[in-house]
């Protein structure tokens, strides 16, 4: 039997129209069985952290008003299946064990990352209760087996525990059985609710395809699949059909939006196909990230990636690399995201995206100290297997750039992409031409070679 494990997000289980949807694919993908992981409906997390805002300061019933949305919609939500009797009874502990913890963070005028991850645990199962009914499938409490660390709110997997505790789930799912699940959470030793942070449901589900040595992961999304460019920018994008990990990695890092890079290192270690499909469009165009590399042309790129938002410390060469090393570890700390730290005898360049009010305000006081800031600057990716082949590629794709501002080369670790860093006002202009030189391959007209050249 091929094992294969489904992960459904918020907007795939947003409504009781998605649902039917979802349901649809899940009556496809699994006729003999399998494990679906399902998020909170669409906008629960963002309604449950507002609801614990409100509380932790003091403003209980707006608080309050918050939850009885969220039970309307929930409510709503099962009625329109025609299973609202059917989880009722799952339901109403979870909504008083919410209302429960909102009182208490009222009471005691905080809101701490423990008591925020249980109350982001109610949404999680109450989506998995509605998806079960909704399925045909049972119910099982992903706590029981993803065992984490007790670091609440960014908790990380015990991978060994996971693989043990996993393994009557193993039996039964190959056996024939339907379980539905939870999205990013987890539990320590002690049985204390933790979440996996920022791609936590992705995460969880090619973390249980490994466990549970499952043969595919599809992920379900809005999108027919990795693209090779942000279709806003690029309009003709298209799925990738097959792609690397190692691109899936690289496009992760430089903002491709699809998978968060934590969810990927599962699929490398255990060597399953994960799979990126459109629940609003199951039969369209998916990808396959596959374990051992698709064969490419030497020096082909696959995609175009960018991630705006950054911002530019330069720190004098006579400083030396100590103040720039500890500027980043302290904007790290703060929950900045680090892009590169480039050094030469002219001295040292720290790209960084503060992506937190404390990374902003660490990055306010190193600016006021003296390194010199400079923001609204992006990040941007060439991305191929066939740059491992042909390396010196990357240099005639940059040769393209003729005069652009480009503030510095961001070569990392990865052999299947370069990266560099444009102003942002130039990301209009240069994301649809990189991708019709390099992606697309065709030849630029005169005028368009002028444009890119600057």
């Amino acid at each position: 039997m091929t094992l294969k494990v489904l992960k459904f997000g918020g907007s795939s289980v947003g409504s009781a129209e998605a649902l039917r949807r979802a349901a649809a694919i899940v009556k496809e993908e699994l006729p003999s069985g399998g494990l679906v992981v399902v998020s909170a409906l669409r906008g629960t997390t963002d309604r449950i952290l507002e609801a614990c805002a409100a509380a932790s300061a003091g403003r209980l019933p707006e608080a309050q008003t918050h939850l009885a949305g969220l039970r309307s919609r929930h409510r709503e939500t099962a009625a329109g299946l025609g299973l609202l009797d059917t989880v009722t009874a799952e339901w109403d502990p979870l909504f008083d064990r919410l209302d429960q913890l909102l009182t208490g963070m009222a009471m005691l005028g905080e809101a701490t990352a423990r008591g925020r991850d249980s109350a982001l645990a109610v949404g999680e199962t109450l989506s998995a209760h509605l998806a079960a009914a909704c399925f045909g499938g049972t119910f099982r409490e992903v706590r029981e087996v993803m065992r984490t660390d007790a670091r609440f709110g960014k908790a990380r997997p015990q991978l060994a525990d996971l693989r043990v505790a996993a393994a009557p789930w193993r039996a039964s799912l190959a056996a024939g059985a339907l379980w539905i699940t939870q999205g990013f959470l987890g539990a320590t030793s002690e049985g204390l609710t933790t979440t996996l942070g920022r791609g936590g449901s992705d995460t969880s589900a090619t973390l249980l395809g490994e466990a549970l040595e499952a043969d595919e992961v599809q992920i379900w999304t809005d999108v027919d699949g990795v693209l090779t460019a942000d279709p806003s920018l690029v309009p003709e994008a298209r799925p990738i059909p097959q792609m690397s990990l190692g691109e899936a990695e690289a496009l992760s890092a430089f903002g491709a939006k699809v998978l968060h890079a934590d969810s990927l290192a599962p699929g490398g270690r255990a060597g399953f196909r994960l799979v990126v499909a459109n629940t609003l469009r199951p039969s369209a165009s998916r990808t396959e990230i596959l374990p051992v590399p698709p064969r490419r042309e030497p020096g082909a790129v696959t995609s175009v990636a960018y991630k705006e938002g950054l911002s530019l410390l330069r720190f004098p060469a006579s400083e030396g690399l100590e103040p720039p090393l500890e500027a980043a570890r302290r904007l790290e700390e703060a929950g900045a995201l680090r892009f590169g730290l480039v050094s030469s005898p002219a001295g040292t360049l720290l790209a960084v995206r503060p992506d937190t009010p404390a990374a902003a305000k660490v990055m306010e006081d190193l600016a006021a100290s003296g390194p010199e800031l400079e923001t609204g600057w992006a990040v941007v990716a060439l991305v191929g297997e066939g740059l491992r082949a042909d390396p010196l590629a990357a240099l005639r794709h940059l040769a393209a750039l003729g005069q652009e501002p480009v503030g510095g080369l961001l070569t990392g670790s990865s052999t299947v992409s370069i990266a560099f860093l444009v102003p942002e006002s130039r990301l209009g202009d240069l994301i649809p031409r990189l991708h019709a030189r390099c992606v697309d391959r065709r030849p630029l007209s005169p005028s368009e070679a002028c444009q890119l050249a600057g």
